[in-house]
């Protein structure tokens, strides 16, 4: 995702988090459903960013639920192929600042590199050769 991408996506509304990726993990999670009284199970990962907010650095945790077909901690780990250190786009469903700590729900749309103007191959086009 470029930069004047990333820009449309905020002027239209969407809720989305940008931040250095610091590391992921999943686990097992559940709940007891209160109808049927049967244990509900889930896979569940945690993904740590680093987001610049009023200022200062500050952490961002956010919670991934994984889809049925994926039963087990190392299946939802193999989805984890983002770089530490790398800048991404975490579409989200919702937020809340609790106690000085941000935490994040992430949507059905994913996760997105943000192309970083510092890493591109060549001149930009129209640009005039070097002297």
């Amino acid at each position: 995702m470029t930069e004047t991408e990333l820009l449309k996506e905020v002027l239209q509304g969407v809720l989305l988090i940008v931040g250095e990726y610091r590391g992921s993990y999943a686990e097992m999670a559940g709940y007891v459903d209160r109808r049927s009284g049967s244990a509900i199970q889930y896979v569940r990962a945690t993904h740590l960013l680093e987001c610049a907010w009023h200022g200062h650095i500050d952490r961002v945790i956010v919670t991934e639920r994984f889809p049925e077909q994926i039963t087990t901690v190392e299946q939802a780990q193999a989805t984890f192929s983002y770089s530490r250190g790398r800048r991404y786009v975490f579409y989200i469903d919702w937020f809340k600042r609790e106690r000085g700590q941000t935490y994040a729900s992430l949507s059905g749309w994913g996760v997105e590199e943000i192309e970083d103007a510092r890493e591109a191959v060549g001149a930009p086009a129209g640009a005039p050769p070097p002297p």
